[in-house]
């Protein structure tokens, strides 16, 4: 059975701001249980699983940026929790447009974990 299992959690994102916060785009801080930034990483490790012969799970994120591009970076560990031996750290790009509710996952990079 697959689940999702959050261990760890450190997130910034790049929202629309005014002048007096910074750049438009620039990084900032935002809540690690954000639901946006929770759904965009569901979302990617969802459509990189469905490409594997193996179900991985979250386990963390390292960092989210740049308004609707989330960057996301990711340690994946085997669904099954004894099996944690094969983690990857990945980096996914997932691209929201909300006006018109599309979601793509439109890069992704993974390497073995060490």
């Amino acid at each position: 059975m697959f689940f999702w299992c959050c261990v760890v959690l450190f997130a910034s994102a790049g929202w629309s701001v005014d002048a007096a916060e910074g750049m438009t785009g620039e990084p900032r801080a935002v809540p690690v249980n954000d639901t946006e930034v929770l759904r965009a990483a569901h979302f990617a490790v969802s459509e990189f699983n469905a490409e594997q012969r193996v179900a991985y799970k979250l386990v963390s994120i390292k960092s989210v940026v740049a308004g609707v591009n989330y960057i996301l970076e990711v340690l994946l560990g085997r669904a099954k929790c004894q099996s944690l031996s094969a983690e990857l750290r990945c980096r996914f790009v997932v691209t929201e447009m909300p006006w018109n509710g599309s979601r793509a996952l439109t890069k992704k990079k993974c390497r073995p974990s060490n």
